[in-house]
């Protein structure tokens, strides 16, 4: 048993007290939304998110109270306004009604959520307020309930609209891998030997090869080292900081193709080995872009920008370097240290931030 008003107990079932424990379930899934929003940098929608919190317990007094609930304006928009934005969203932020999307991105998708719960508080409400007849006691409750749901839709809206004039591109996440030269591909697989395509990679005419080899430095090996394709003028290795501690050969940033200063190891394949001078870097993290994205955000080629790692662990990075051709789709590479600092999973997104 449990206390309804006052001294009046009644069972745990009872449809009031359900409705009570889906608010308390309703204001806990705003704070975690708080939590998670403030460290994705969307501070705004944290202060939101507290006149939101605020009102429900307001909701939950004036029950418990048995008072009336006033409301006035909620996130500086009163009854009519909420109705006429969550109606007409294409009107005022130029998007459409939709249905949910991953590619919505985790700040619209944690709306949603809280959306669908406030529902559910709302069903709950139904049962316990609303009699057999339809005749309902808490007119007041149900409609702030129904304004609450409205409110969020209003804001994932306005969030999938600024979402849309954003510098938002997917992330590529480049593990160790070799480059070849045709005469180095050669003497480490035999003479004539051409690259076999295991699988196109995101830009296009790029695969990662069957072929892989051993890359072996002063202090170890690493094994079963990925060969990509097409064969390049002369042969790269990129190995994150990591692998770079394991070989016992400095860590040399480069941007990829600008081997100058950076150290060499041993390649070995079946069929011979190959002894580099330079060309083992840790690729400098960048972007690849095509000219009609890169005019459309006024970006171009060798421009450096700052960007934000979208994910459970939030991460900016500085001196990212854009690279623009024809031959590239938007993409932005990152190496696995970077990625693993950053907690990046696939279908992770970055935004541009500004040079």
């Amino acid at each position: 048993m449990t206390h309804l008003y006052g001294q009046q107990l009644v069972a745990k079932n009872h449809p009031v007290i359900v409705w009570r424990g889906q608010m308390d379930l309703f204001d806990c899934a705003v704070v975690e939304a708080q939590v998670r929003l403030q460290a994705a940098g969307a501070e705004e929608l944290v202060q939101s998110l507290e006149e939101i919190l605020r009102f429900a317990q307001r909701i939950m007094a004036a029950q418990v109270k048995q008072e009336p609930l006033l409301f006035d304006t909620l996130c500086g928009w009163n009854a009519a306004q909420i109705r006429e934005l969550s109606h007409y969203p294409d009107k005022y932020f130029g998007v459409k009604h939709s249905t949910m999307h991953y590619q919505d991105g985790p700040v619209v998708a944690r709306l949603n959520s809280l959306r669908a719960k406030v529902r559910e508080v709302e069903l709950a409400a139904a049962k316990a307020f609303i009699d057999e007849s339809g005749n309902c006691e808490r007119t007041d409750i149900i409609q702030a309930l129904n304004r609450l749901s409205s409110l969020l839709y209003v804001l994932l809206c306005r969030e999938r609209a600024a979402r849309a004039h954003e510098k938002r591109l997917p992330i590529g996440v480049s593990n160790r891998h070799v480059h070849l030269s045709a005469e180095h591909l050669s003497a480490l697989f035999g003479a004539g030997h051409a690259l076999t395509v295991a699988k196109d990679l995101s830009q296009p005419g790029q695969f990662a090869a069957q072929e892989t080899v051993r890359i072996a430095g002063p202090k170890g090996t690493i094994d079963n080292v990925r060969v990509l394709g097409p064969v390049r003028k002369e042969s790269q290795v990129e190995i994150s900081a990591t692998d770079s501690f394991a070989l016992g050969v400095p860590a040399v940033v480069r941007d990829s193709g600008h081997p100058e200063g950076s150290p060499g190891l041993q390649l070995l394949g079946p069929a011979g080995e190959v002894s580099l001078e330079r060309g083992v870097i840790v690729a400098a993290r960048h972007i690849h872009m095509h000219p009609d994205q890169a005019v459309v955000w006024g970006i171009h080629d060798g421009q450096r920008v700052r960007i934000r790692v979208e994910s459970d662990r939030p991460v900016v990075f500085d001196d990212v370097l854009v690279r623009v051709s024809p031959q590239f789709s938007g993409e932005v590479h990152l190496d696995t240290d970077e990625a693993n600092a950053a907690l990046v999973k696939t279908g992770a997104t970055a935004l541009i931030l500004g040079v």
